[in-house]
């Protein structure tokens, strides 16, 4: 009975709500051109799951995607021929995320032009990391959707909100302790961070001292959080990922007097 209404509750919270506003119009091709295998596409949903993440991370952005181009229409891919059915064209552009009910599917990039989304690079990993990260997402196509960890992490959210000060394990694990079940974000963290590649480690102790290294800006070694407690946002905060502006910024001369619908008054 418990798990029935659990299933109804998320399926219900899972609806698109009607009021949802499109802040930036996104260029399809620009998004094409711009974005690379690797990325970490960030959504800012419409269902009121989507907004309750949203309202418990303080963040815009409730769901995150894996973007992994054609790599399952490569002619090396067992089952290319089921996603070029599926999605033509389409194909040459596709993430791998997961949804409660669904578990982890893959879609085309397009299903998310109407939406706000943001896209987020991993800075300065290597060609073989990166290549072990696809290859990883992939292999959890078709994994479930932990649902519990969703639950588990509002009571963390809601655990340091209400005691701010009060210390926290990031090296516990939300969620079923299942590997056959995911999230969005932890699927995605937990690639990343099996190349040793940091979301938003936490440092040692002031009393561990501070060690200079070359190639590490944090100044000292670091500790990495487990991957189920891992959020959209966390992308977005991360030093480690640069934010690709697609629209506009970077890919041509930014005309920013011709875009408005009345006159600009310099005396207004």
């Amino acid at each position: 009975m418990a798990t029935a209404l659990r299933k109804w509750a998320l399926n219900r919270l899972e609806r698109p709500r009607k009021c949802y506003v499109q802040r930036i119009y996104n260029d399809k091709d620009k998004l094409h051109r711009a974005i690379r295998p690797g990325d970490v596409v960030l959504v800012e949903g419409r269902s009121e799951m989507s907004r309750l993440i949203k309202l418990f991370s303080a963040s815009h952005w409730s769901h995150v995607a894996f973007y992994i181009g054609d790599a399952l229409i490569h002619s090396s891919y067992p089952h290319r021929t089921k996603y070029l059915n599926r999605y033509g064209p389409m194909a040459k552009h596709l993430i791998v995320e997961a949804f409660s009910g669904q578990g982890v599917v893959v879609t085309p990039l397009d299903h998310y032009i109407d939406n706000n989304i943001r896209v987020c690079r991993p800075f300065g990993i290597s060609d073989s990391d990166l290549k072990l990260v696809i290859r990883r997402v992939i292999e959890k196509i078709g994994h479930q959707y932990d649902d519990q960890n969703i639950f588990d992490l509002a009571k963390v959210i809601l655990h340091s909100m209400i005691h701010p000060m009060a210390p926290h394990n990031i090296r516990v694990r939300l969620g079923s302790k299942s590997d056959l079940k995911v999230i969005c974000s932890g699927m995605i963290a937990k690639a990343f961070q099996s190349v040793g590649y940091p979301i938003v480690p936490a440092l040692l102790p002031k009393d561990h001292g501070i060690t200079s290294f070359q190639n590490n800006p944090y100044g000292k070694k670091l500790i990495m959080r487990h991957y189920s407690q891992i959020m959209p946002r966390d992308f977005d905060l991360s030093p480690n990922f640069d934010i690709i502006k697609f629209n506009i910024i970077g890919s041509q001369k930014f005309d920013y007097k011709s875009i408005w619908a009345r006159k600009l008054d310099p005396n207004a």
